[in-house]
């Protein structure tokens, strides 16, 4: 199972799959993000397609909120944390590797007084690398993110 728990409440994936879906309601996940834009590569299923493989297997509340990870903006962070305080609990976020919606939570968290060393740490204990981005989260943690 590709599905971590990332923070209280939130588990991040790499691109669902039909048996991650299934796996996603065992675990009692309530509500999918869905990070990645449709069309990314050939093998990709589309959100709508994922979103009926949740269906089926008892997951109803998802949402595609497309991000690009160099081009996140103050916006993209702001929805994305909205979305999570609006969910059902437990939220699944996904994009192709995990990253996208790791970098959503962390310039969040860092926005709001977490070390940046912890955010990173949070996501490596996920399964996600982010220290190609430590340098926009700690601007992001001074600056906030420039809004699109």
């Amino acid at each position: 199972m590709n599905i971590r728990k990332l923070a209280e409440g939130l588990y991040i994936a790499p691109q669902l799959t039909q048996a991650d879906a299934a796996d996603a309601a065992a675990l009692g996940i309530r509500s999918v993000i869905c990070n990645r834009p449709d069309g990314e590569a050939d093998d990709q299923p589309a959100f709508n397609q994922v979103q009926q493989w949740l269906a089926e297997a008892g997951i109803a509340n998802t949402v595609h909120q497309p991000v690009v990870a160099p081009a996140i903006s103050g916006q993209d962070t702001a929805r994305f944390q909205a979305l999570l305080n609006q969910a059902e609990k437990p939220v699944l976020a996904y994009c192709r590797t995990g990253t996208r919606s790791a970098l959503l939570w962390a310039y969040h968290q860092v926005q709001n007084g977490l070390p940046v060393a912890e955010a990173v740490a949070a996501a490596k204990q996920a399964g996600v690398d982010l220290t190609n981005f430590e340098q926009r989260l700690q601007e992001a943690a001074a600056n906030g993110l420039p809004d699109k």
